[in-house]
């Protein structure tokens, strides 16, 4: 897996902020309009509006999910190699001590 800037995260952060901020707000403001105009002609406010946000919620939820799914089949999560392991079993083992240096009154 060739290694990414770290720029270009930041970058890619920007991006998918901005995609789930419209796939959530489209529906939800569009919802709070349409449910509005539905009560108002048909007077059973505020019935329809709450069922149309609900409606919204729904598809704002499902085109986050849609959003995020595809960056994280483009981004997999690499698999933790030895060489990780073997540093934090490492770190381990250093907390460890200077807990028990700590406990028994000795300076470090």
């Amino acid at each position: 897996m060739p290694e990414r800037d770290p720029g270009s995260l930041r970058g890619d952060f920007l991006a998918i902020g901005l995609q789930l901020a419209a796939v959530m707000a489209v529906p939800l403001v569009l919802a709070v309009y349409v449910g509005g105009w539905l009560d108002e002609r048909t007077g059973t406010r505020p019935y329809l509006q709450l069922v149309a946000i609900l409606l919204g919620l729904g598809a704002a939820a499902y085109g986050a999910f849609l959003v995020l799914r595809r960056y994280w089949v483009e981004n997999p999560v690499p698999p933790v190699s030895e060489e990780a392991r073997r540093a934090g079993r490492r770190w381990d083992l250093e907390i460890e001590e200077r807990e028990r240096r700590r406990e028994a009154g000795e300076d470090e």
